[in-house]
């Protein structure tokens, strides 16, 4: 965050709008060489009459040669909790199956998997169908920093609907058949 101050009201109020901000915090990476490494931050064509302070004051910047992999192959990811109990998912499928990844070599290494997330505002109570984004993860779900190409997909979930009874044992077995469906189908 940038705190600003000054004495002009005009100014100061442009300035904190951000379609009318003339001023940018930028870090200099022209002489970084590979590794981690701490940048400062500056604040870049500030108006006169205004003082900024940057908070942090520093980032930490992990620099690595570019490297692409091709081919990399998208899993679908359904949470349990999204899935209705009344439906049973038969089918999970992408519309970009495979996509490149772009990032440093030792974060490529990390990669266990590219994922394609239903966002957790979604439920899933029939056939569905939408966008998604793609994250890189590493094997304990952990995000990476990449760049993925195309960074979206859609997916389409495919469902059947569980027949009901009163009996307690089916919901059950109907909420055991959604996880164990939902397993099968991400490792796709």
């Amino acid at each position: 965050s940038v705190v600003l101050t000054g004495a002009n009201r005009v100014t100061l109020a442009s300035e904190m709008q951000e379609s009318t901000r003339k001023f940018k915090v930028t870090a200099d990476l022209s002489q970084a060489t590979e590794g981690t490494i701490e940048v400062p931050l500056t604040i870049e064509n500030l108006p006169s009459g205004l003082t900024a302070v940057a908070t942090p004051q520093k980032i930490t910047v992990k620099i690595g040669k570019k490297v692409t992999r091709d081919n990399v192959p998208v899993v679908p990811q359904i949470d349990t909790s999204q899935i209705d109990e009344r439906i049973i998912i038969e089918r999970v499928t992408v519309s970009d199956e495979k996509v490149s990844v772009t990032s440093d070599a030792d974060t490529l290494s990390k990669i266990d998997r590219i994922v394609a997330v239903l966002p957790t505002s979604e439920q899933i109570t029939g056939n569905y169908s939408g966008s998604v984004p793609l994250q890189a993860v590493d094997k304990n779900g952990s995000v990476l920093p990449t760049v993925i190409t195309p960074f979206e997909t859609t997916i389409k979930v495919l469902t059947k609907t569980v027949r009901t009874t009163s009996s307690t044992t089916t919901s059950n077995a109907s909420s055991t058949e959604n996880s164990s469906t939902t397993a099968a189908e991400t490792k796709s």
